[in-house]
């Protein structure tokens, strides 16, 4: 317990209140969507100028020109003990022209922006928990950062997931600073979610005219969108959602072409395969005769599992916020995945949901409560001082 110390930094916070949220507006009007490697690349060198300047010695890792650049950096590399890791995404979900030019605002005590909370907030909360760890004098432990470039596109051009992995090896724990959930909770697992692209082909040909000719599509994908519905087993926690579904050209025209993209979630690899096999027996099953149809999986997310290690980390953290008179916290099991899985695969302790509270992310409405950008800081700055209780 160092009491006195964690006041110094909740006086740090205090006195930097107005520089802390200037620089979370500067980085929330820094618009990045995923597929703007360009946009992304700048919230990258953005993040390295601020980074390097708290001490890290900061690199940019490149993957492929459809992605941005990777951050990493470490701070106090000559410290004893393993290093402590914040991760995190630079890039966001929406398309920037849904925003205005200047699109950062507050209003009522929340803050609105593209990645307001999905995860620029989590970005700056590492940033001034390093700065506040420098105020107070601390040297016990190195602290490491780790900001990948394209999470929001599920990782699909690049090996970031593999580097995660690599790059998590070795710390103590991480912190994913991923959208902080509404009730004060840490995420302890996370369901996997992998995506499934279909596509049916028939025949097309004139509706009227010619309609026992062709071959419909349409009707063929009709058989199996029901049939991957089915495959949802709410007491396993698997879902299928068929959320895109696109054919045909005209009404007078029978569909040669009908394609959708399934979205499946599950909580263990045994699920998925469950599911893999089964999708495998449904497209190669014909409904309408002379229908073909082919498939291909896309962005595999592995679940993020609730282990010993998380658990152990979760009850450290929900007594750091005891003993210094923080929010009180519970764990929670969520829905959409995160890089906290990847991190998991480095065999090291990691809790998600670290960064500042909200709701609404993927949406324009997305919001996040301001106080608790402080409150954050404030929080995991304490887990960092007492680290060392988490080895006893």
């Amino acid at each position: 317990m160092h009491t006195t110390v964690v006041k110094e930094v909740e006086a740090y916070v205090r006195e930097h209140r107005e520089e802390i949220l200037a620089k979370y507006e500067e980085l929330v009007n820094l618009k990045d969507f995923w597929r703007d490697a360009r946009a992304v690349d700048d919230v990258g060198e953005w993040l390295k100028k601020e980074f390097t300047n708290a001490g890290f010695d900061c690199s940019l890792v490149s993957f492929t020109p459809e992605a941005g650049n990777a951050l990493v950096g470490t701070l106090g590399a000559d410290r004893p003990g393993k290093p402590i890791l914040f991760s995190g995404h630079m890039d966001t979900a929406l398309a920037s022209e849904l925003y205005a030019e200047q699109p950062f605002r507050i209003e009522a005590g929340k803050a609105y922006g593209p990645g307001v909370v999905d995860m620029k907030g989590g970005l700056i909360i590492a940033l001034y928990v390093a700065k506040a760890l420098n105020a107070v004098g601390y040297d016990e432990r190195p602290l490491k950062i780790l900001f990948v470039p394209d999470e929001e596109g599920s990782h699909q051009f690049t090996n970031v997931a593999d580097y995660l992995t690599e790059e998590a090896a070795g710390c103590f724990f991480a912190f994913n600073m991923e959208t902080g959930l509404m009730d004060n909770s840490l995420t302890v697992g996370r369901k996997g979610g992998i995506g499934i692209d279909v596509e049916v082909t028939g025949k097309a040909a004139h509706a009227g005219q010619a309609f026992f000719e062709g071959v419909n599509a349409i009707e063929e994908m009709a058989h199996k969108i029901v049939a991957f519905q089915a495959l949802t087993d709410a007491e396993k926690g698997t879902t299928v959602n068929t959320g895109v579904i696109k054919g045909g050209t005209v009404p007078n025209a029978v569909p040669g072409v009908c394609t959708c993209e399934l979205d499946v979630r599950f909580t263990t690899l045994d699920e998925l395969e469950r599911v893999r096999q089964a999708i495998e027996v449904i497209c190669a099953t014909s409904h309408v005769t002379g229908a073909t149809c082919s498939y291909r999986e896309q962005h595999l997310f592995p679940p993020f599992v609730t282990g010993e290690k998380e658990m152990k980390l979760f009850h450290f953290l929900e007594k750091t916020a005891e003993t210094y008179g923080y929010a009180r916290t519970q764990p929670a099991q969520v829905g959409g995945c995160s890089d906290a899985a990847f991190i998991q695969k480095a065999g090291i302790p990691v809790l998600c949901s670290c960064g500042i509270r909200g709701d609404r992310h993927h949406t324009t409405d997305e919001f996040a409560v301001v106080d608790s950008l402080f409150e954050r800081i404030h929080w995991l700055t304490a887990a960092v001082i007492d680290a060392d209780e988490m080895a006893e």
